[in-house]
């Protein structure tokens, strides 16, 4: 024990780095803030306090500048990193894109994926996209009463983050299997929401500390979290073995010869490379995947950006003002015609970078052996470094006022900025991570965002309700440093960003 304690005080690589007294000795203290639902607010603590450059765990750095999330994350062939062991407790049955650690099974899966996620695929799901759109928009504006203030009716208050995961899955699952379980109209299936939640908040731990899921520690600390995976796996198996069955039936000719959703088209692509296509098992675990992941990703986005446009009601006319010029008041919005809404993107790209949906650390392992350069600092094979998204999107050396959202930040001609400044701002914003192990579903879900943010503006307006619905998502004045800002949306950060809010009331043209 004492030698233990020497080593890793004064002997192991990572020693000079400073960070806080637990996590020189035990990754309990990164597990710990996995748990409690901080994690990316803690890694930004320790930058304020220790500098860019942070031992987090007993092997484990984080680095908090451009380089550093260069060097880590956009390599090449020949990367001296790959996935290391915190993504093992992520892996059930099969291995998919998002958890395999080889360099050339990831890239030839990464080629047969994109093929179903193309700007040509994007377009053709988009009918499917608009149509659970056009959906929210009418449950939004459900029960509305006079306003003597405004003479318009306004809906009733409604809780917009649930209604965002509903309507995420909602179109996952249809663009993805071809399956329609409306939870936006209907309670049956709405579980399967709750599910994925309260399971990631075993995995945020997890991930930080993988032994105990190599001792299975976690099935008696985490039994909720368990039964909750159980359950939604129950469900995602029946809902592939329902598509495996109408993929295997004989095309019939008068109706369709092509596939038109994203597991059918999948199911036919072929890596350009090799010729080789996905297995049964490999087409399950990347179709799943994805719904997984792009349910609760995109949901906890479309509801950022309402909030901040909501609290931020400049923003909210100039980028409503916009939209309505672009497509006309009350008409339908399409993809086509979505590239002239400039300032409506700059305000999904801000919302993003004030509260992304993934905001802890990629982490990743040095694996050459000679070592790798991050930000400077030569590190030896088998450590374990990563950037926080969350902190380095908050980092005043790239972003004036970070703490602010200032959607004008995106925009080159916006007055007090300029090129350069935008291009600072860009070096460090990866809320779909940077590389060849970015996020592969980024097109569809910035066309998601953008799809139903600029409907929404289009069909009528938004504002927040009087009293205490109105305040739900902001941080609290006195509460932890974090946690006390009332301007931003406040997540838990469980893998992914879970949310309260915001609550919204809806007045429709």
């Amino acid at each position: 024990l004492i030698y233990f304690i020497i080593y890793n005080t004064y002997i192991h690589p990572l020693s000079k780095y400073p960070g806080p007294f637990l996590a020189k000795f035990t990754d309990l203290y990164a597990a710990y803030h996995g748990w409690k639902g901080d994690l990316h607010l803690d890694m930004w603590r320790c930058h304020q306090k220790y500098g860019d450059r942070v031992r987090y765990a007993p092997n484990a750095l984080l680095v908090n500048t451009a380089e550093g999330l260069r060097d880590i994350y956009s390599f090449g062939p020949s990367s001296s990193f790959s996935k290391g062991a915190t993504y093992e407790p992520m892996i059930h049955r099969a291995p998919n894109t998002l958890t395999i650690r080889g360099g050339r099974e990831h890239a030839r899966r990464r080629r047969i994926l994109s093929q179903g996620l193309s700007e040509r695929a994007l377009r053709s799901y988009e009918p499917r996209i608009m149509s659970h759109i056009q959906t929210l928009a009418g449950v939004v504006a459900a029960d509305a009463t006079l306003d003597a203030r405004d003479s318009r009716l306004w809906g009733a208050p409604v809780d917009m983050g649930s209604l965002c995961s509903y309507l995420t899955f909602d179109i996952m699952a249809d663009v993805v299997f071809d399956e329609r379980y409306s939870l936006l109209t209907e309670h049956k299936f709405r579980y399967v929401v709750d599910a994925i939640e309260i399971s990631n908040t075993r995995m945020a731990g997890l991930i930080q500390a993988p032994w105990f899921a190599r001792h299975k520690l976690d099935r008696h600390l985490f039994r909720a979290a368990i039964k909750s995976r159980n359950r939604f796996l129950k469900f995602l198996g029946g809902m592939l073995g329902s598509r495996m069955k109408r993929l295997s039936r004989p095309i019939d000719d008068a109706k369709d010869t092509q596939p038109n959703d994203l597991f059918g088209n999948l199911a036919v692509a072929k890596d350009p490379d090799t010729g080789s296509s996905f297995t049964a098992n490999e087409l399950a675990a990347e179709s799943a995947t994805l719904v997984f992941a792009g349910t609760d990703t995109s949901s906890t986005a479309l509801a950022a950006v309402l909030f901040y446009l909501a609290h931020n009601p400049s923003c909210y006319a100039r980028a409503a003002a916009e939209v309505r010029s672009v497509f006309g008041v009350g008409h339908q919005v399409t993809g086509q015609r979505l590239p002239s809404c400039v300032y409506l993107k700059a305000c999904v790209e801000e919302a993003l970078r004030m509260s992304p949906p993934v905001g802890g650390t990629p982490w990743r392992e040095v694996s050459a052996a000679q070592g790798a350069v991050v930000d400077g600092e030569h590190l030896p094979r088998g450590t374990t470094v990563g950037v926080g998204i969350y902190s380095v999107q908050h980092s005043c050396a790239y972003y004036d006022e970070p703490f602010q959202y200032r959607p004008e930040r995106w925009l080159a001609d916006s007055p007090g900025n300029d090129a350069e400044k935008v291009n600072r701002a860009r070096s460090v914003f990866a809320p779909f991570s940077v590389g060849p192990r970015s996020c592969l579903g980024r097109g569809l879900a910035q066309h998601e965002l953008m799809l139903a943010t600029a409907t929404l503006l289009n069909v009528g307006d938004f504002r927040l309700p009087d009293g205490r619905d109105g305040v739900v998502g902001c941080g609290t004045p006195g509460a932890e440093l974090g946690r006390h800002r009332e301007g931003e949306f406040q997540l838990k950060d469980f893998i992914t960003g879970q949310k309260d809010g915001p609550i919204l009331q809806f007045s429709m043209f």
